[in-house]
């Protein structure tokens, strides 16, 4: 018969409700800021020239103010991408080493025989 922890299980279903408080929470933020968004955008429809050394294009302002926010997250992205692929190594590193050292003392924990344990067999 397996017995579960009582603990364990409440800590579970404690997670899976903050999760679903967690994701109905995400959704109302993402609905407001895709009716800012719209709304942004059709304020913001007359026509621009944009100009950059020798190009020049001519576009809507809300055209512009978007490709200039998704390359402002693309670079924001790849400048900390590095950072968190090393951060995800030590993290990896410090996995290993933790179970090393508890399976280390695990070994430790396992009653040595002794020299009368010996005898008496």
């Amino acid at each position: 018969m397996v017995q579960y922890n009582k603990s364990l299980i409440d800590r579970a279903a404690y997670k899976a409700n903050q999760s679903r408080k967690g994701n109905t929470m995400r959704n109302i933020i993402l609905t407001i800021l895709i009716v800012l968004a719209t709304v942004f955008t059709i304020q913001n429809m007359h026509p621009v020239d944009l100009v950059f050394i020798v190009w020049s294009i001519k576009t809507v302002t809300a055209f512009a103010i978007a490709v200039a926010l998704t390359l402002g997250v693309l670079i924001g992205a790849l400048l900390v991408l590095p950072a968190v692929m090393r951060n995800k190594r030590i993290a990896n590193q410090s996995k290993q080493q933790i179970s090393a050292l508890e399976h280390a003392l695990n070994q430790q924990k396992q009653p040595i025989a002794t020299e009368t344990d010996l005898v008496d067999k």
